[in-house]
């Protein structure tokens, strides 16, 4: 295929090493790069860093010293394969160094954020507990769902806006801003005895809110980092994890010892206190040179990113239903407390958190999107080979092991993926487009489950909704299988 030289000598390179920049009609790009010593593959990497934090990703690294000879005749070469989706510029926002002190702070900033803005949506499964079976038993489950599934396609739609928002003003004060708004949700929620009232305060409001710094938790530790990019982010998204484990378990106590009101009353105000306090560290690094669109709708053209999207919309569908439908099924079919079912969904929660952390650590070796369908592959069979066949107590525990974990890694790589095959400089909007895949997934999960509970199982039996559930990771990994061979069959190639 012809390519055409979109650079020369690149200044980045030292005097001893030439780079070469060639872009096909498929929109890939190839830096060659070499000389006499040729580079190791760690110099490349280093080497390539500013590319692509300026909005090319690096998809590989590999020796070719056939590579451009008519360039320097008889030079061993390193070629570095770029996905190029836009060719875009960035800015530094800040004199702040990536990998430094204060990167870790962003890190650590962002994990609480995440904390309190996703974590307390994950541990909704207590409140649809207790809405269920004890506040409003007249109402269905679908309807009580929507509560929770109100609060975390809200969070989506602010989101995509959000997105653009973080990348044109200040996110420290995006993210305060937030902050009030969950506090005051939470609280007004205290007080609504209806379904409907819920819906406005704990769903509509606080997801408009909890948007801000959702998606800033997710979008900026990625420009933090070159060197432990996986790591980093996921340390930072383990912060959802980790809320929604203490979060279930905290709201269960605080439920039952001081009453549903008070328990949101408690959890509004930590909320608001622990963001804000953590705001002036909820920075970006990178931004656009020039202004851009809400959404990178020319994203959209690209197979690889449709195929991603896909991946995404059916993973974020099949997240959110065990962590809902688990501690009613504890009672409901297992005849358990409904201590011990909220117990499960903090199991689910604690191993979510090492599934981030473990998947952040191997993301930078192995490569992100290998990791994502291979966290997918698991997630599906937990649901398929354990839940579907079995009810017991064995195999609900084994459940909440592998898919917890599983799940876990697949949403923390998520922008780790974006990253590397997209390119850094406008995650903030990838990511917000990402939101629309969200928010679809969110209509494609919780409500059809608990229809499928209400219309087939009557609100006793949960194959249907099970069955459901388990069809959704699947889906995911088609979509992401089909973009991995999109982008090279080297069942080796660190992608």
């Amino acid at each position: 295929m012809s390519k055409q030289r979109l650079c020369g000598q690149l200044s980045s390179l030292s005097d001893k090493n030439l780079g070469v920049a060639h872009r096909d009609d498929t929109g890939s790009t190839t830096l060659l790069f070499g000389g006499q010593p040729s580079p190791s593959k760690s110099d490349a990497t280093e080497k390539v860093t500013q590319l692509s934090l300026a909005g090319e990703a690096c998809l590989d690294i590999c020796s070719n010293n056939d590579a451009g000879p008519e360039v320097m005749p008889g030079a061993k070469w390193n070629t570095v394969q770029f996905v190029a989706v836009a060719d875009l510029r960035a800015e530094n926002a800040t004199d702040k160094d990536p990998d430094s002190p204060y990167a870790w702070m962003v890190i650590f900033a962002c994990l609480i954020s995440l904390m309190l803005s996703i974590g307390i949506n994950d541990a909704y499964g207590v409140y649809q507990q207790h809405y269920q079976l004890t506040e409003f038993p007249n109402a269905t489950t679908a309807i009580i769902s929507w509560i929770g599934t109100t609060q975390f396609l809200v969070m989506c739609v602010g989101g995509t806006f959000s997105g653009f928002l973080c990348e044109h003003f200040d996110t420290r004060v995006m993210s305060a801003v937030g902050a009030i708004i969950m506090g005051v949700a939470l609280i007004a929620g205290s007080f609504c005895k209806t379904v409907q009232m819920l819906m406005l305060t704990q769903g509509l409001l606080y997801g408009i809110g909890a948007s801000f710094p959702f998606v800033a938790g997710t979008s900026i530790p990625t420009q933090w980092f070159t060197k432990r990019r996986g790591l980093a982010t996921g340390i930072a998204l383990s912060g959802s994890g980790l809320g929604g484990m203490w979060m279930t378990s905290a709201t269960q106590s605080l439920i039952d010892s001081v009453g549903r009101p008070w328990a949101m009353r408690v959890t509004g105000i930590v909320a608001c206190v622990a963001v804000l306090a953590i705001s002036p560290w909820m920075r970006v690094r990178l931004v656009p040179s020039r202004n851009e669109k809400i959404i990178d709708w020319t994203l959209l053209r690209d197979l690889r990113f449709n195929l991603f999207l896909g991946a995404v919309v059916f993973a974020v569908a099949a997240y959110f239903g065990p962590f809902y439908q688990v501690p009613s099924y504890s009672v409901v079919v297992l005849h358990k407390s409904a201590n011990w079912g909220s117990n499960m969904d903090t199991l689910m929660n604690g191993l979510s958190v090492l599934g981030r952390l473990a998947v952040g650590f191997l993301a930078d070796f192995t490569g992100p999107l290998n990791l994502f369908i291979l966290n997918t592959f698991l997630a599906a069979a937990s649901l398929l080979v354990l839940w579907v066949p079995f009810d017991s107590v064995g195999t609900l525990i084994a459940v909440d092991l592998l898919f917890g974990f599983a799940i876990g890694g697949i949403v923390s790589v998520i922008p780790v993926v974006a990253a590397q095959v997209f390119g850094l400089a406008r995650l903030p909007s990838i990511i917000g487009l990402l939101f629309i895949g969200y928010f679809a997934g969110g209509l494609l999960g919780v409500p059809p489950m608990s229809a499928l509970l209400d219309d087939v199982g009557h609100r006793t039996n949960y194959s249907s909704s099970i069955w459901y559930m388990a069809i959704l990771p699947v889906c995911s990994l088609l979509f992401s299988v089909a973009m991995r061979f999109l982008l090279t069959r080297n069942l080796c190639t660190r992608v």
